[in-house]
């Protein structure tokens, strides 16, 4: 199973591009984990940074979360994702994951996704092609060893909603999981205040979503233990020849 490491650049109507065009050559570092979001500005863009507060603000997102680094200042604000075309939820919809963090610098966005499937990568950029300008920087074919671990979390969590992270972990905490199990579904339905009809849509659409992140990676480290059998398999065979 083949895995694409794919960088690209986009331009497009999004106020951290915009602020990124106005304060030239300051970069803008966001990492989108989940319903938040966290952005890193150098320490020398003290103006920027003022801007992207009083900006969080204006919009009702901002976290009173500013800390001062070695480098820079990083800024945590609920996630913007729903207010505006987000590369993100692109990505997402064409099977790719995004490597964090992204760039936003000289009003241009820079992103990175690993892609399970050549034609996945040709639909996100289908779609890049109708929000502005766009450049393919680069495109691999990469190893499992070499996925960054960054991905991992965002892709098996981010499209689950409270309630169904609530009942996935109500089933875990209550035994359901258990071998045999010790818990019906009724029974944290009951716990919960909520019908067992409900309790189980939420469930089951945890599961089914979190099950379609990690086949991807499974189907990928499976081909790598095959890889690895069959060559422990010809050593062996020509060892006994």
């Amino acid at each position: 199973m083949e895995t694409w490491e794919i960088s690209f650049k986009v331009k497009y109507e999004y106020p951290f591009l915009e602020l990124s065009e106005k304060y030239p050559g300051a970069r803008i570092s966001m990492w989108c984990v989940w319903d938040r979001e966290m952005l890193h500005v150098p320490l020398n863009h003290q103006d920027l940074m003022t801007e992207l507060e009083s900006y969080a603000r204006s919009i009702d997102r901002a976290i009173d979360s500013f800390k001062e680094t070695s480098d820079g200042i990083v800024i945590t604000m609920k996630c913007t994702c729903d207010l505006y075309g987000s590369i993100w939820s692109l990505a997402e919809r064409n099977g790719c994951s995004i490597v964090h963090p992204a760039t936003f610098l000289d009003g241009w966005g820079y992103f990175k996704v690993i892609s399970f499937n050549e034609n996945d990568a040709k639909g996100l950029f289908s779609e890049l092609s109708k929000l502005g300008p766009n450049e393919l920087l680069s495109k691999k074919i990469v190893h499992i060893d070499a996925v960054p671990s960054t991905i991992w979390v965002e892709s098996f969590f981010e499209r689950l909603t409270g309630k169904q992270v609530e009942a996935l972990l109500k089933a875990y905490d209550y035994g359901y999981y258990a071998s045999p199990r010790e818990v019906t579904t009724e029974s944290i339905a009951t716990s919960l205040g909520v019908s067992r009809s409900t309790y189980e849509e939420h469930l089951r659409k945890a599961e089914n979503r979190i099950m379609e992140s990690v086949i991807p990676y499974l189907k990928l480290f499976n081909s790598r233990g095959i890889k690895k059998r069959e060559m422990i398999s010809s050593r062996i065979e020509l060892v006994n020849s």
